[in-house]
C-alpha cells in the first residue's frame, strides 16, 4: 500500500473501535409511569449502559503519519 500524501510504501493498517453508551430511557420511563405508577418512571433505566460498538480500519503512514482509508 502506498501512501497518497507522500508515496511511501512503508504503511501499517490498525483498527479503531468506538461505544456510545445509551443515557436513561424516556420513553420507557413515561409508559412505565403510566402502567406502574411512580415506580415504573425508573423503567426507563432498563436500557441504561448498553451501548454500541463501531469499528473501522485504516491505514496510517509510517513516513508521514498521515491516516487513511483504502
Amino acid at each position: 500500500m502506498r501512501c497518497p500524501s507522500c508515496g511511501s510504501e512503508s504503511c501499517h493498517i490498525i483498527e479503531e473501535s468506538e461505544t456510545r453508551q445509551k443515557g436513561y430511557g424516556v420513553c420507557s420511563g413515561i409508559c412505565g409511569y403510566l402502567i406502574l405508577g411512580p415506580i415504573g418512571f425508573l423503567c426507563g433505566l432498563c436500557g441504561m449502559g448498553e451501548g454500541k460498538t463501531t469499528r473501522r480500519a485504516f491505514w496510517i503512514c509510517q513516513s508521514c503519519g498521515r491516516k487513511f482509508r483504502v
